[in-house]
């Protein structure tokens, strides 16, 4: 098998773990370097990779063919952060992108699991039988998705929080460290499950929810 060229979208803390992820799969992965605006030398050094410019540059390249698309690069969102903003650097590099899924050599990821373009999923994470991981969506460190569980796109599930069997995840939704999520209950798209929080019951679109167990916060909206 040929390594894929890659090439990391953001500089961001979240950046070396994506980084990382990738170089255990050397025989699929070879990253040539990131996107940044900023010239400083030290994202370059703590990641040991060039800075290939701005997004906008790159996608300005791509979109002259050069390279060709059916070359690569390959790209990953190397950057957590609001859904907004990584929904609009996917967006800038248009539909013919090609867009990697990121598996840490630690992890386990079912065969019969799904994983969408552009999802990470990160050391020690567990992506159960029949589950989907929608795209550009983050499994991070020791997360546990169990089976038939829905995490839709652009969702983030932090590190070790686990999501019990068929649960639905909504897009762009956010399950914080160490949270658990009760199997067959929904997490609504753009809802906020906070640190250590306890989810018994289904929560709506786009709430705050903490404690355990969870309840929305005060506001009750995002």
């Amino acid at each position: 098998m040929t390594a894929r060229d890659l090439v990391v979208i953001g500089a961001g803390e979240h950046a070396g773990v994506v980084v990382d992820a990738a170089r255990t799969q050397s025989h699929a992965w070879r990253i040539v370097g990131f996107t940044d605006p900023r010239s400083e030398t030290d994202t370059a050094h703590r990641l040991g990779l060039d800075n290939l410019g701005s997004d906008d540059a790159l996608a300005e390249r791509l979109a002259a063919g050069s390279p060709p698309p059916d070359d690569g690069p390959w790209l990953v969102l190397g950057f957590g952060g609001r859904v907004a903003a990584r929904e609009a650097a996917v967006g800038r590099f248009g539909t013919d992108a090609q867009w990697a899924t990121i598996v840490h050599a630690a992890a386990w990821v079912s065969p019969t699991a799904t994983l969408g373009a552009g999802s990470v999923v990160l050391a020690g994470a567990v992506v159960n039988a029949g589950a989907s991981v929608g795209c550009h969506a983050i499994v991070n460190s020791r997360a546990v998705i169990e089976h038939d569980v829905r995490v839709g796109d652009h969702a983030h599930v932090g590190p070790g929080a686990i999501i019990g069997g068929g649960a639905r995840i909504g897009d762009g939704a956010f399950v914080g460290l160490g949270a658990l999520v009760r199997d067959h209950v929904e997490v609504g798209s753009g809802s906020t499950v906070g640190m250590g929080a306890v989810v018994v019951g289904d929560v709506p679109p786009g709430v705050v929810v903490t404690g355990s167990p969870a309840r929305p916060r005060d506001g009750g909206h995002e």
